[in-house]
């Protein structure tokens, strides 16, 4: 009973979860959980502090949200002795159908239970009710050995049942894909129930039944399941026949219930001759078909066989069903991450920046996000082609990275809207600094109630009249860009602004600020998943990131963005960039009577 309680507690997070029996005058806990104070020594309460009374009167499930606001029990004595506020309770019955209790979840705080709550409080009271029977026919059979011996039996029985369920409950909430789903369904059922033979039936979007066996691992044995409840095509699969609707499967979908045959000639009578003979192959005598339950009608079925006849019992059947129940809220949690995640990736992956091809720049970048599943994040690159004001035959590339603050699908679509409009900025102030264009930037997203926020740094980089770069960026809080000279040693760009996206900084004036590259340099733009995160000093892992690159100096853009994205941990603890552009030597120079706009005159190197 102590089991029970602990499992309702943690099944509902809710503070107390007691399994209650009520008698004349009292109510006991043979369970509890959380349970402080004199009723918890005691184990048991007067029936002027009960709401599991009602329970038993009824015969019926109760669920209050608040008892202080419902005139039936605001003037209980447990409201103010026990601090029980929101109450949901199960009845507890015996073999007879008479309510010998209640399993209940109580909460000190106002709560609206949720459907998924209390269905999962009724299956665990069932379950407990099993228990309870089974102690009942305990005491009954004290006096008689046989039964004794028959009772310890369905005892044990029952408690492998119990615990089979109460695994199932736990094993299938890390499951993320079909393949995961079924193994789970064999480890459960393949166990203290002992089938000979497991098999999964999905159907598809056509309503096409296709199985799946325990065994189907070998790649040759893949089949084309694609649209079959958003099977992972990348999972070896096999689909070995198309189930026929009078198969014990297609009834149990059709149906949705279990479909149990004690034995062949049980399952010949009640089936075609080939479904019947095709258990006979497979030395199955039991066969049952227990629904898996989708959004709307079964995702499938569950298809059980044993060697022997009347290999299960009634509370077997239970069991089952309620596995399939819990591989059904899997399958549609894996179908849901599917699509999800196929969704972010082609959402991501247009995202991502196809780095431009600039006579005299060499780049590369690197993306690693947090949420390795979805391959999303809130940070970003972004290097694109401009027309130079005042020179058209000299490109110019503006260059962005940035961080969004988070790292969900949410960042993802903020991030995505941000960088499209720093673009849109760029070209709209074609001459301007960059510090004009970010403030643009700053602008729309504040009147425009957009809501992001978070790093960046803007950056234009073209050939200056004598051929070599010119470089001027202005830094919005973002990590400082790392321009690592010719002969390997780095230098951190240390000035910048404050962040983006926030009130206080609306309004405020941004730097710019100017370099001219020397010929052979690398620039570094990155991200703060590089530097930043749980136990990390900012300062000491800048430098030994500063230490990394000049390890790999003189490198390639890619060498030197491998090498940084190497230093990460795995899972990463938040998502990654890595941009790097090489500076070749300087072209020819270049004649143009043309004039430069006012920002980039007379640079003065530093």
């Amino acid at each position: 009973m102590e089991r029970f309680a602990a499992w309702v507690r943690r099944a509902l997070a809710t503070p107390i979860a007691l399994v209650t029996l009520v008698q004349p005058d009292r109510q006991v806990f043979p369970g509890m959980a959380g349970l402080t104070g004199p009723a918890a020594i005691a184990r048991s309460t007067p029936l002027t502090h009960s709401f599991c009374q009602y329970v038993v009167t009824s015969g019926q499930s109760l669920v209050i949200a608040d008892a202080r606001m419902d005139p039936r029990f605001r003037d209980n004595l447990a409201i103010p002795d026990l601090g029980v506020i929101a109450y949901a309770g199960m009845p507890l019955t015996d073999e007879h159908g008479r309510v010998l209790g209640s399993l209940c979840a109580i909460d000190n705080e106002p709560r609206r239970w949720t459907a998924e709550e209390t269905i999962a409080l009724g299956e665990i009271a069932r379950s407990c009710s099993t228990e309870l029977r089974l102690r009942l026919a305990r005491y009954d059979t004290s006096t008689e050995t046989i039964l004794r011996a028959e009772a310890d039996s369905v005892q044990r029985r029952a408690h492998l049942r119990g615990q089979m369920l109460l695994r199932a409950s736990q094993s299938f909430t890390d499951t993320s894909t079909v393949p995961d789903v079924r193994a789970r369904i064999d480890e459960l059922l393949g166990g203290e129930l002992a089938p000979s033979y497991v098999e999964t039936v999905l159907r598809d979007r056509t309503g096409r039944l296709h199985s799946l066996p325990a065994d189907a691992r070998s790649p040759a044995e893949a089949g084309d399941l694609d649209g079959a409840v958003d099977i992972d095509p990348t999972v070896d699969q096999r689909l070995t026949t198309t189930l026929r609707v009078r198969t014990p499967a297609a009834i149990a979908i059709r149906e949705q219930r279990v479909v149990h045959y004690g034995n062949q000639d049980d399952l010949a009578a009640a089936h075609p001759a080939e479904a019947a003979e095709a258990m006979r192959r497979r030395g199955v005598h039991t066969v049952v078909a227990a629904p898996v339950p989708g959004r709307g009608a079964p995702a499938g079925a569950i298809l059980l066989g044993w060697d022997r006849p009347d290999a299960v019992e009634t509370a077997d059947l239970l069991t089952i069903a309620t596995i399939a129940g819990y591989a059904g809220q899997a399958l549609e949690r894996a179908r849901d991450l599917h699509h999800r995640t196929s969704v972010a990736h082609e959402m991501q992956n247009a995202m991502l920046t196809v780095l431009p091809d600039i006579d005299g720049l060499t780049m590369a970048a690197r993306y690693i996000p947090a949420d390795a599943r979805l391959n999303v994040g809130g940070d970003w690159y972004d290097a694109t082609v401009m027309t130079h004001p005042g020179r058209p035959d000299v490109p110019m590339v503006g260059i962005s990275v940035g961080d969004i603050v988070g790292h969900d699908l949410p960042a993802v679509t903020l991030m995505g809207q941000t960088r499209s409009m720093l673009r849109q900025a760029a070209w709209d102030h074609s001459g301007r600094p960059p510090s004009t264009v970010l403030s643009a930037f700053e602008t729309a997203n504040h009147e425009l109630r957009l809501g992001a926020a978070g790093t960046a740094v803007l950056a234009y980089t073209h050939r200056t009249a004598d051929g070599r770069w010119l470089l001027r960026w202005t830094n919005a809080g973002h990590p400082p860009p790392i321009l690592i000279h010719p002969d390997g040693s780095t230098e951190l760009l240390t000035d910048h602004d404050a962040l983006f996206g926030f009130d206080f900084t609306i309004g405020q004036e941004r730097a710019d600020h100017e370099r001219v590259v020397e010929p052979g340099s690398t620039l570094l733009l990155h991200t703060d998943g590089l530097v930043d995160g749980p136990g990390l000093d900012v300062d000491t892992a800048t430098d030994a990131l500063l230490a990394t690159i000049e390890q790999v100096s003189p490198g390639t853009p890619d060498d030197i963005v491998d090498a940084v994205m190497a230093t990460l941990s795995d899972p990463a603890h938040d998502d990654a960039v890595a941009l790097a552009i090489h500076f070749d030597a300087p072209a020819p120079a270049v004649a143009s009577d043309a004039v430069a706009p006012p920002w980039e005159r007379a640079p003065t190197p530093r």
